[in-house]
């Protein structure tokens, strides 16, 4: 039984291998930066639209609060000239009116905090696609680079193109010290 677990376990990991040797790193990279940028748009779209609900919430508390005032003045003059009925009547406008325009100042206030909360959150989020994004591009830099050594290296084989051997390093000692030999003896004549 132990025999045919080890087998099935060196079989998985020649497959996740083989899996992994297929998949393109910067393949994969570029699509995951890809993902992270359309969250981020779709998070700043719905920032958007709790920001217009926000605005709309607001224009409504300000109709309310001029319906009020109108209805206060009426009724400060319908007090003054002793009309309790249309006063009365008055107060019964006024008073769903102040209610409903202090559910909207209460869902404002909700709002406010949750767009707060919402919009730091975003704004950590961008700064790590950020961060992310400019590692990536490092990442990609690095990579060509490495691509371009391997490319010349193939050109040259069997060395790389930063080391230079001791008996090369001689060569070329020996061959710039005849070239300024022969320049010092052309110069002396």
């Amino acid at each position: 039984m132990g025999l045919i677990t080890r087998c099935v376990r060196i079989f998985k990991a020649d497959i996740h291998g083989v899996m992994d040797q297929l998949e393109d790193k910067g393949l994969l990279l570029k699509q995951y930066l890809r993902d992270m940028e359309e969250a981020l748009e779709r998070k700043e779209a719905r920032l958007k639209k709790m920001n217009l609900s926000r605005n709309q919430a607001l224009r409504e508390c300000e109709k309310y609060n001029h319906d009020i005032e109108k209805l206060e003045q009426d009724l400060e003059v319908a007090i003054k000239r002793n009309k309790d009925e249309i006063a009365r009547l008055l107060i019964k406008k006024i008073k769903p009116l102040t209610r409903l325009r202090d559910d909207i100042e209460s869902h404002i206030g909700s709002l406010d905090q949750e767009i707060a909360q919402f919009d730091e959150c975003v704004n950590q989020q961008r700064v790590q696609y950020e961060q992310l994004k400019h590692r990536a591009t490092e990442y990609f830099r690095h990579a060509e680079q490495k691509e371009w050594e391997k490319t010349f290296s193939a050109f040259i084989p069997g060395r790389n193109a930063q080391e230079l051997t001791e008996e090369e390093l001689e060569l070329e000692l020996i061959q710039r010290k005849e070239a300024l030999g022969a320049n010092k003896g052309g110069n002396n004549q």
